[in-house]
């Protein structure tokens, strides 16, 4: 599958609307059959927001031509765009998501983000019912969206789903670079599966950013560092992290995560 991470510019305060203009440039050059799958990060459509009122003007004015060009590129360029966003529905109420565009024109968010900080919650945003994955053209994907990363007991859930890749979509701002580098490997392995990741770029390199395609194996197939712009890369959408069952028995190769699932099921008696 190949993918196109875009590890878009934070915005300054005031710069709210060039980073919307930003992404909808690097989506306009984007072109026919050159990607799979397109994925940007949380808050897309509103990143750079100062409070509630400018947040839902974002929503209404820019960022919703943000959302037609998102659509319009899925359907132009024949692939699959993903991005995060922070959706209002017809209850009026506001979710932070994942939303998917397919080169069908249609759209779904399979995914509402379930730790929220204090204040999205200050806000009124409302959480999700918990780890939902989702099944899609052959691939079956997880999601978390970014303070969701720090708990591992939602991946374990992904993991018993048995997905092919994990999506992380992040708006981290103050977190170093060694840490989201240690997180996201580990998280490629807690799911056994390939994990890719998105977050904005920070005003200097030594903050943030670390978009990344990570192998089952913690293996870091792309890594997008900490300045802007896009990361293509090439993943294996079915790949597996094996090894020997123990040691001494080579014959017994199955899949890593499914032996520690089982190795859980022996301790607490729980059928994983």
């Amino acid at each position: 599958m190949r993918v196109m991470l875009m590890q878009v510019p934070y915005p300054r305060p005031g710069e709210a609307y060039k980073v919307l203009d930003w992404q909808i440039e690097e989506l306009k050059k984007i072109r026919p059959g050159e990607t799979d799958l397109v994925l940007l990060p949380e808050n897309s459509n509103c990143t750079g927001y100062q409070d509630l009122a400018d947040m839902k003007s974002l929503i209404a004015g820019r960022g919703a031509d943000f959302v037609r060009e998102l659509r319009e590129t899925a359907v132009r360029c024949g692939c699959t765009v993903m991005s995060g966003l922070m959706n209002i529905g017809e209850d009026g109420i506001m979710r932070n998501q994942l939303t998917v565009f397919t080169p069908e024109g249609d759209s779904f968010s399979p995914y509402t983000k379930v730790h929220l900080v204090e204040p999205e919650i200050a806000k009124g945003i409302e959480a999700g019912p918990g780890a939902t994955y989702f099944d899609y053209k052959g691939v079956r994907y997880g999601a978390a969206i970014c303070f969701d990363y720090y708990y591992p007991e939602l991946f374990v859930e992904y993991a018993k789903a048995r997905i092919d890749v994990m999506l992380i979509v992040s708006h981290q701002r103050q977190e170093r670079p060694e840490i989201l580098d240690m997180v996201t490997r580990s998280r490629a392995f807690d799911t056994g599966c390939t994990l890719l990741r998105v977050a904005p770029a920070m005003y200097t390199p030594d903050v943030g950013g670390k978009s990344m395609a990570v192998a089952p194996d913690g293996r870091v197939i792309a890594d997008g560092g900490g300045v802007p712009g896009v990361i293509r890369c090439e993943i294996d959408e079915h790949a597996r992290f094996t090894r020997p069952a123990s040691f001494g028995e080579p014959d017994k190769i199955i899949d890593y995560r499914e032996a520690l699932l089982l190795s859980r099921s022996h301790v607490d008696g729980k059928n994983y």
